[in-house]
């Protein structure tokens, strides 16, 4: 986890301390929970990434652009899911599909029908021969990984440092790794990212630099036959968002041929994100497999990979005390809640007339950002990806995550308090994530969130000087 997430805010001059002050009056029954329930609840969150200093805001309500906390707060909501809702929150649409459902019961444990329907559609839609549902990215990579293993007969996986592909162990390294730990730029170290992760992990991972192929040409050289597979984001987005210079995606395709070995896109977060497919129709380049989640399912946990039917055709049913096949299983995988939801989000809301609105909406957010960044001398722009956006805190164009580094990712958060107390949630948490748009902000909600950004960079100018001169 970032170490911003435990700043001591008092360490960002008075104006921020009396911001964040602010923010403990409106948020006394959060602020209660959160003691109540850290007692029991490690952080008193259900995933690392939702605690902030000095304690996260509990919710109880959400729909369309707008979610309510606890207190009676209105916020308008720019998170969405960390772009799982690009539909917004409680879509009528989804909400019919729902209602309609539960009635008929959302756990079956049996195939139902609806797979019919999404066999014609997801093929198609995004490029692939053949696929299975699971329930979140996480688990898409884990299957992803371990396909490429099987095809491959090999044990090592490559991946991208900085790069965040969920909690599977052997992609659990090096997403966030320290300029300590983290060894050469060229040839980074295996960095593992949690306690708790078997020693032979780092043995069974090796880590390369974003958007630059002579490090992964040295280690192919040396260890190519023994490589299972390449999982790489064909935009990087767990630091931001740092598109692919021109030539790498088809280089790292190139390579990966050559070597044998399985290119694996994580379009968990890339997927649907510009455009009803995925950054690998995009850019022209196929991999071997993709994965998707968040946003294809309008908030439902659902997750899928999919790809070559070589590959693919490897799931089997598997008989001690031999293997026959590739195992994938699950309780949950494909319920009828979630293919439900699966079907209208890709058929009826999701569709490529959605997106140009809130594509120009977002251009918008970046212009603003960026003329406030030029009068208040703040060293940041943005970049953005479809409905999504993110502030770079470098004045240079980052192209991997060392530079990432080495920008002011603390300057996150003064901004991120003033427009909480404004009634504008900016952007996931943490100064590495991103906003998003859905089909249900408007053009009052954008200008709002516009309204806002000139006295929330104005505060990120104010504690960058007191930081420097401390």
């Amino acid at each position: 986890m970032f170490e911003a997430y435990l700043v001591d805010w008092e360490d960002f001059g008075p104006e921020v301390v009396s911001e964040v002050r602010k923010y403990l009056e409106r948020t006394p029954r959060s602020r209660e929970i959160f003691e109540n329930v850290s007692e029991y609840i490690p952080l008193g969150v259900n995933s690392n990434q939702r605690f902030y200093s000095p304690y996260p805001i509990y919710f109880r309500e959400a729909k369309g652009s707008r979610i309510w906390d606890v207190d009676g707060n209105e916020y308008i909501d720019f998170n969405m899911g960390y772009g799982a809702l690009i539909t917004g929150h409680a879509h009528p649409k989804l909400v019919e599909a729902w209602r309609e459902q539960v009635s008929k019961g959302i756990l079956y444990t049996y195939p139902f029908e609806l797979l019919e329907e999404l066999s014609d559609l997801i093929p198609e839609l995004f490029d692939i021969d053949m696929f299975r549902f699971s329930n979140s990215g996480s688990e898409a990579i884990m299957y992803a990984c371990r396909l490429a293993r099987a095809y491959t007969g090999r044990d090592v996986i490559i991946k991208i440092e900085g790069s965040y592909h969920g909690t599977y162990d052997y992609v659990l390294v090096s997403s966030w790794p320290t300029r300590g730990l983290a060894g050469p730029r060229r040839m980074p170290v295996s960095v593992l990212d949690s306690l708790g992760l078997p020693e032979n992990t780092e043995d069974l991972v090796r880590v390369v630099p974003y958007n630059d192929v002579e490090p992964l040409i040295e280690l192919l050289e040396e260890e190519g036959d023994e490589i299972a597979g390449l999982v790489v984001e064909p935009i990087m987005m767990n630091a931001g968002i740092i598109y692919p210079e021109k030539g790498y995606l088809e280089r790292l395709r190139e390579l990966t041929r050559e070597y044998d070995i399985v290119l694996i896109f994580d379009e968990v977060k890339t997927g649907m994100r510009a455009f009803p497919g995925t950054a690998a129709q995009m850019f022209g380049v196929e991999p071997d497999l993709i994965t998707l989640a968040k946003a294809i399912g309008g908030g439902a946990t659902i997750s899928l990979i999919g790809g070559d039917e070589d590959i693919m055709s490897l799931i089997a049913p598997s008989e001690a005390p031999r293997y026959q096949g590739v195992i994938h299983a699950g309780t949950y995988n494909a319920n009828p809640f979630a293919l439900t939801s699966v079907y209208v989000t890709l058929t009826e809301i999701l569709t490529k007339d959605e997106y140009p609105r809130i594509i120009k909406l977002n251009e918008e957010i970046k212009k603003s950002y960026e003329e406030a960044f030029d009068k208040y001398g703040v060293d940041a722009y943005v970049e953005l990806f479809g409905v999504s956006g993110a502030i770079m805190y470098s004045k240079e164009k980052i192209r991997n995550f060392r530079q990432v580094l080495n920008s002011r990712l603390e300057l996150w958060y003064p901004l991120y308090f003033r427009m909480l107390n404004n009634g504008v949630i900016p952007n996931a948490t943490g100064p590495e994530e991103m906003w998003t748009l859905s089909v249900q902000h408007s053009e009052e909600d954008v200008e709002n969130y516009i309204e806002n950004i000139d006295k929330a960079v104005k505060l990120m100018s104010i504690s960058d000087q007191y930081l420097r001169e401390e």
